[in-house]
């Protein structure tokens, strides 16, 4: 074990009032720990004489024993530069600016999972969207999905039904900055996922999330609800597996069920905590403080 008590741990977040936050906040400080929240927009990067520091709110912030990011995906890229020089400055960090990085890029998390054996439903990507019609016809059919590349929370992601419908989107993201992803709508799933929150190698609670009437996202976000799932031995190897290829602490891995067995959906290195919390009766934030004493 590395550290029992009086740890300095910062949580990288925007908001100290959101649940998540608080939720972990509230347990490291119950666990004896010095826990304060940085909201990391506001972190000045500094490199001075060959050393890296960080100044906030016009100091230069103490070196912690370990760091939470929370980064929001439309934060990314600055996050990512934040967690990477709190790495450089020696300081352990429970997700790592690659493994962000790997998991905020669904394409790129795919590519990485797929090597592994993970299964994922056919997904297609491109530079430009000039043959999306072709694969569509040919690989995908209606109805199919498209994603913004990075999101969460079911932001940015769209059951496309039609062709004419298929075609709007495919200009509106030719002309805008936006890379999508294309991915076959696995239909006997539809509105229903499972979320698995992972923490090391250990699973530590799971739920099946279901979409309120006619919405095909099921997150708790966007209106859905949980309840208590039992996993299969094929759905815990798939997020241990993830777990490993990503090279993630922490995450929430989110499988369907389809006819051919699980299939790997999406994985969020700063998963939300309350819906899986409540709907579990589990103590996740606990188990996060748990494992950064005794494992990380």
């Amino acid at each position: 074990m590395l550290f029992h008590n009086n740890m300095v741990i910062y949580i990288l977040s925007r908001n100290p009032n959101l649940y998540s936050t608080s939720r972990i906040f509230r347990e490291g400080k119950k666990a004896g720990h010095n826990v304060q929240v940085i909201n990391h927009l506001y972190c000045e990067l500094l490199i001075e004489n060959n050393s890296f520091k960080i100044q906030y709110e016009g100091k230069i912030l103490k070196k912690p024993d370990l760091i939470i990011p929370r980064i929001g995906a439309n934060v990314t890229n600055f996050g990512e530069k934040v967690i990477r020089h709190f790495e450089k400055m020696g300081v352990k960090t429970l997700t790592s600016s690659i493994g962000l990085i790997m998991s905020r890029d669904k394409f790129k998390c795919m590519q990485t999972i797929v090597e592994h054996g993970v299964t994922v439903p056919t997904t297609y990507f491109s530079d430009d969207l000039h043959e999306a019609e072709q694969i569509v016809k040919q690989k995908l059919g209606y109805p199919f999905i498209l994603k913004l590349i990075e999101g969460t929370q079911g932001v940015g992601v769209f059951l496309i039904n039609d062709e004419e419908t298929a075609q709007r989107y495919f200009d509106l993201y030719s002309d805008s900055r936006h890379k999508v992803i294309l991915q076959k709508f696995i239909s006997e799933s539809f509105g229903r996922d499972i979320r698995i929150i992972v923490i090391g190698q250990k699973i530590v609670a799971a739920m099946e999330r279901i979409a309120p009437s006619n919405e095909f996202r099921s997150n708790i976000h966007r209106g859905g609800r949980g309840k208590t799932v039992e996993l299969t031995e094929e759905e815990k190897g798939i997020a241990l597996t993830t777990m490993k290829a990503l090279n993630l602490h922490i995450a929430g891995i989110d499988i369907i069920r389809s006819k051919s067995g699980p299939q790997l959906l999406e994985v969020n290195s700063s998963p939300g905590l309350e819906g899986i919390e409540k709907t579990t009766k589990t103590n996740v934030a606990r188990a996060i403080i748990n494992y950064i004493e005794n494992d990380h």
